[in-house]
């Protein structure tokens, strides 16, 4: 028998294999078939063209206003704040059940020097009901995808699609149930990823202060899970007049730093009073959950030190409040740190007798003498 072809034996192997693959139903395909190809972005290192981001922070501090100045440099072909990267320029579809067309979001536009040609705003949705009359609805995730499909041929260009909130077109989705906001969300990054197109979901953070930042994000996780990138807006604390905008999650970029800016009045044409985001002309270090801590939550490496220093100047006995007050000021410890550390001792105070008034002593230190 002569030798055979490896080559032709491996062909007919792989041929044999394939004509017996049964049909499975499945989107079933070889990585070796697939093209690979480099994330495109809407702004670098931040946002990412079809995907979804979310964008969640509390009323007031402007993360509506944040997303109508990134529709701005999209719709100019602008420049990104800080590195001065030029933007792609592309249209931008607005959906916006919170802030009025006329009033708000136009001259926030204007203010902040968009292509207006360039921006959409989608209103109300056009039905008929049973006896052919017109009727007007909100849009609605969970049915009108397949509209904004049409909406986004007929645009033609759309970098940008802004939905704000995206709790307010979720339709009768319980947004704190995970399986029905990745059921809703679904067909939301599907159109994303079919168009190109960068959807940029609003939100609101929860009440609680605690926890981490990511975890902040109102509703169900699986808003933030659902998204490639998630940021928060945030106010500076250390400068109540500044904004944050900070990444609590990057899975395709840049998730060390982020960006401040400040809110300033103006006037556009008309004399309508409206106002713009202007932005620091530097990257913030800070992070999203030390941004947002606590005072307790943020103190609590400081207060770790005082405890173990407050540990040891108890640790003979009772101490005159007013000799601690005069080390922690020698230590350059501030004193309200000082108490805190003292409630997590549970250290006790008590009248001493002397001159020297009160003093704190350890809980496990009673009776003995006070070191003066």
């Amino acid at each position: 028998m002569p030798p055979r072809d490896g080559a032709a034996e491996i062909r007919r192997l792989v041929a044999e294999a394939e004509a017996v693959t049964p049909d499975c139903g499945l989107d079933l395909r070889r990585v070796a078939e697939i093209t690979p190809r480099p994330v495109r972005w809407l702004w670098p290192g931040r946002i990412a063209r079809g995907k979804v981001t979310v964008l969640a922070g509390h009323p007031g501090l402007g993360k509506s206003q944040a997303a109508l100045a990134i529709a701005a440099i999209v719709t100019t072909g602008g420049r990104w704040p800080v590195d001065g990267a030029p933007a792609e320029c592309g249209s931008a579809v607005i959906l916006s059940a919170e802030d009025d067309a006329e009033d708000t979001i136009r001259p926030r536009l204007d203010a902040a020097g968009a292509d207006l040609a360039r921006c959409h705003v989608i209103g109300a949705v056009h039905d008929r009901d049973a006896t052919g009359r017109e009727t007007r609805r909100g849009f609605s995730i969970l049915e009108d995808l397949p509209r904004l499909a049409v909406a986004l041929d007929a645009i033609g260009g759309a970098a940008l699609a802004v939905i704000d909130p995206i709790t307010a077109y979720l339709g009768s989705t319980d947004s704190h149930r995970n399986a029905e906001v990745r059921a809703a969300l679904a067909p939301l990054a599907e159109l994303a990823a079919q168009y190109r197109v960068a959807v940029l979901a609003i939100s609101h953070l929860r009440k609680s202060l605690d926890g981490e930042a990511i975890l902040r994000v109102s509703g169900s996780l699986a808003f933030v899970a659902a998204a490639r990138a998630a940021y928060v807006v945030t106010r500076d604390p250390g400068d109540a007049t500044r904004r944050l905008l900070l990444p609590a999650k990057n899975n395709l970029g840049d998730d060390r730093t982020g960006y401040a800016y400040r809110i300033e009045p103006t006037t556009v044409t008309g004399g309508i009073a409206t106002s713009r985001i202007v932005w620091a002309p530097d990257v913030v270090t800070v992070t999203a959950d030390e941004a947002m801590a606590t005072p307790r939550e943020a103190d609590a490496p400081r207060r770790s030190v005082a405890e173990t220093w407050l540990g040891e100047i108890l640790a003979d006995g009772p101490v005159p409040v007013r000799r601690i007050e005069a080390e922690a000021k020698e230590a350059g410890m501030s004193w309200a740190t000082v108490r805190r550390a003292a409630e997590g001792l549970e250290i006790v105070t008590e009248k001493t007798g002397y001159e020297a008034g009160w003093a704190w002593r350890l809980p496990n230190e009673a009776g003995a003498e006070i070191e003066l």
